[in-house]
């Protein structure tokens, strides 16, 4: 073998490049089969491997010429074969006559199958790393009594590269499963997670972070943070102060700020951020952790606010109780003076003005009980369109409705509701409608079929200031001089207690849209 050596030192320098390399077991079997043969002679060569607990091996590579019965995949448990003492001990075996030995084993399948193969002898060498074993390596030949010790102690060498290839494909893919495992989490994370380099650029971007902004992660990585900051914020400095929190403490916890959409909506986002740093403590960048907590806010909004509303109603209604009586001895009162007074006195007039003082007391006394009072809606099936009309029929004769156009828009529908609650809304958004549009103008209602069915009541007033668009629901606030300011809060406690919902769109000068949706 002296005039083989050279290029049996280039096949051992080509199997420790495929293992600097990571190839798969495939590949380097491949290698060793095609170049191997001038040293050692073979038919066959299999590679398999333990699993985690040592208990199976399972033939991960096989390289023959014919029929392949044992092919990858084919397993068998280890505990109480013959190859379970030459793990256990770290030994090479050969087989000068498998026949022979099939014969005296006539229950080892694996042996029974090989045989099958055409294959008369074998020598099997196990597979260690720092002394353990992780599977067995073996050589079949179609000729009994091929391998002798020389080619045990040639093999044992191979082996032990196959082992080191094997190992290292095996850490390669718990790297990859790991990294594919973080990358799982990270990505199906329903917070944002985004990663700034030193200048402030998006290096990651994840699927939360998509749902929470819109972008795409190829439309956010590589460009400015800015992009998510509203102006005022950057002008205010806001970046440039956490930045410096960061880099002093090491982090910012549950900062709350207002972040800006590809669309340009405004979200309200709880942030986390952390400074990274490679192992030599040099900065890299921070990673941030965005949780969209615009829902949660309005949530408590909606608490506080009915906490608020449970308090007023509360108090209202008691002063209501404590009010009414008396409001009507002295109305009656009144009129017993009225009624004495000749129509010719000019004193007259005073008191006819006091009684409609005292109407407009007891009208908001009214509304402060109805405001009061839990909705219980008896639900009927009702005609939307129907009941629309009627509503403008108890209005329509006022003087100021006389020059408003009046219409319906869209299919006749049938709900499941309180007619007699649901009209008073109505009332009071036409009657709103009308003294929005003083010199007359389009009121225009439009209903919408589906779950939930919508209705649209548009004016064609100058519309409301944007300011006060987030007030109107509160009681008592009007900007009316003769509203109680009731009038909107009532009707918003009504749609309520139908499981609906009411909002108001305005923008000066192009009127108001108040859209009630009414669940099916």
């Amino acid at each position: 073998m002296e005039p083989a050596a050279p290029s049996l030192l280039h096949l051992f320098s080509e199997v420790i490049q495929s293992v600097n390399l990571g190839n798969s077991l495939e590949e380097m079997l491949d290698l060793i089969y095609s170049r191997l043969r001038e040293y050692v002679p073979y038919d066959r060569i299999s590679v398999a491997l333990t699993d985690e607990k040592k208990q199976r091996l399972t033939s991960e590579a096989v390289r023959a010429e014919g029929t392949i019965l044992m092919n990858k995949g084919y397993g068998a448990p280890i505990a109480g074969s013959s190859l379970e003492p030459l793990l256990r001990e770290g030994r090479t075996r050969i087989l000068d006559d498998l026949q022979e030995y099939l014969a005296k084993k006539p229950t080892s399948e694996s042996t029974r199958l090989i045989v099958k193969e055409g294959m008369r002898s074998s020598l099997t060498l196990p597979l260690l790393v720092q002394g353990q074993p992780i599977g067995v390596m073996f050589f079949s030949s179609r000729q009994p009594r091929t391998y002798q010790p020389k080619h045990e102690e040639f093999l044992r060498t191979i082996a032990g590269h196959v082992a080191i290839a094997v190992e290292k494909s095996r850490l390669m893919d718990a790297l990859r499963h790991k990294s594919e495992y973080i990358e799982t989490i990270l990505q199906s994370s329903a917070d944002g997670i985004i990663a700034l380099d030193n200048d402030g650029r998006i290096q990651t971007w994840n699927e939360g972070a998509r749902r929470i902004y819109g972008y795409t992660a190829e439309e956010a990585i590589g460009r400015p943070f800015e992009i998510l900051v509203p102006a005022e914020l950057q002008a205010a400095g806001e970046l440039q102060k956490i930045t410096e929190q960061v880099d002093r403490d090491g982090f910012i916890k549950d900062y709350e700020t207002v972040r800006l959409t590809k669309d340009g909506r405004r979200v309200l986002v709880n942030v986390t951020a952390t400074a990274m740093r490679n192992s030599q403590g040099r900065p890299l960048g921070r990673s941030a952790v965005h949780r969209n907590v615009t829902h949660l806010k309005k949530l408590q909004e909606d608490l506080a606010r009915s906490q608020s509303l449970a308090a007023v109603g509360e108090l209202s209604a008691t002063i209501a109780h404590e009010i009414k009586n008396p409001l009507a001895g002295i109305s009656g009162a009144i009129q017993v003076l009225q009624d004495a007074i000749p129509a010719t006195d000019r004193r007259r007039f005073v008191v006819t003005e006091i009684l409609e003082q005292i109407r407009r007391l007891d009208n908001t006394v009214h509304d402060l009980l109805t405001f009061a009072r839990p909705m219980t809606p008896v639900m009927q099936t009702v005609a939307i369109g129907e009941s629309l009309r009627r509503a403008w029929s108890l209005l329509c004769s006022q003087p100021g409705a006389k020059s408003v156009r009046f219409r319906i828009e869209g299919p006749e529908i049938q709900l499941q509701m309180d007619p007699h609650l649901m009209e008073q809304i109505w009332i009071n958004l036409f009657q709103n409608a009308i003294e929005a549009m003083p010199q007359g103008g389009d009121l225009s209602v439009s209903v919408a079929d589906g779950d939930p069915a919508k209705i649209a009541v548009r004016d064609g007033g100058t519309g409301i200031d944007p300011a006060n668009l987030p007030k109107l629901f509160r009681p008592f606030f009007s900007t009316k001089t003769r509203g109680t300011g009731l009038g909107l809060a009532i009707s918003k406690k009504i749609i309520e207690a139908h499981g609906g919902a009411i909002g108001v769109e305005s923008a000066r000068p192009r009127g108001t849209c108040v859209l009630v949706e009414i669940p099916r």
